[in-house]
């Protein structure tokens, strides 16, 4: 990770660290290793920003666990290999490939961000490829596994990237209220990702989520770059509404 990129986390982190700090929030080594898979996956030039709002909270257990180093190297070289519960991290949601397996904490990983991700790259919204990457349309591990490297493959080469706008998981830490997860959206934007677009200044944007759009938007808008919200893609909906919302990502994709 370049040093500037692991300087603003830790400034970010220890906002964050000083104004909550009786909630429970990643280590700043989880922080950081996230942001290496995203560092890993980001396109030389960015055409689409997909916007969350956060990986899912990884704990000290998560962190010691590693990823199969002999497995990684047969598909894709040089990855990073701690475990950590983000999308980019292909262990999660994968137990095969993890050295070892957790009985007191599931690892469901977020095969709904894989749809997404599917979508984008997708030539066609007739065919949103869905199949490629789900456990019960692909069950052979190495199978599976290729198409995910595939298709975070082509979204480098296409230019689609995921941010986040919090740098610690605000999901499966204990609840938190709005006010708190409002705050800390509020504070990794200032200190952090309002740079990261700006010097990145892709073609569009899209809004992953009403809630963080509620919360930045009016901030977004300021960067005068194309903007779009789709809801959370577990929102609740018919199988028709949420399949619409993913042939939206392909088409705005294309587009860029």
């Amino acid at each position: 990770m370049k040093k500037e990129f692991e300087k603003s986390i830790e400034k970010t982190y220890n906002s964050i660290r000083k104004q909550f700090r009786s909630i429970r929030i990643d280590s700043l080594e989880v922080a950081k290793q996230v942001e290496e898979y995203r560092q890993f996956w980001k396109p030389n030039k960015i055409n689409v920003i997909l916007l969350a709002e956060s990986h899912v909270y990884t704990d000290q257990k998560d962190y010691d666990t590693k990823l199969n180093k002999f497995i990684l190297n047969r598909i894709i070289p040089d990855y990073p290999t701690r475990f950590v519960r983000f999308v980019y991290c292909l262990g999660y949601g994968e137990n095969k490939l993890l050295t070892k397996k957790r009985t007191d904490r599931k690892n469901t990983g977020t095969p709904q961000f894989w749809k997404i991700f599917s979508s984008c790259v997708s030539e066609s919204e007739d065919n949103l490829g869905f199949n490629r990457i789900l456990k019960t349309r692909t069950p052979n591990f190495f199978l599976r596994l290729r198409n995910k490297v595939e298709i975070l493959q082509k979204m480098k080469e296409k230019g689609i990237w995921l941010l986040d706008v919090s740098i610690v998981g605000l999901y499966g830490g204990g609840s938190k209220r709005h006010n708190t997860i409002k705050k800390i959206l509020e504070i990794c934007w200032k200190s952090h990702i309002a740079n990261i677009i700006g010097n990145s200044r892709p073609r569009h944007i899209i809004v992953i989520g009403r809630r963080v759009a509620s919360v930045l938007n009016p901030k977004i808008q300021k960067f005068d770059i194309p903007l779009s919200v789709i809801p959370q893609p577990q929102a609740r909906g018919t199988g028709e509404w949420q399949l619409e919302n993913y042939k939206h990502y392909q088409r705005i994709c294309s587009k860029y």
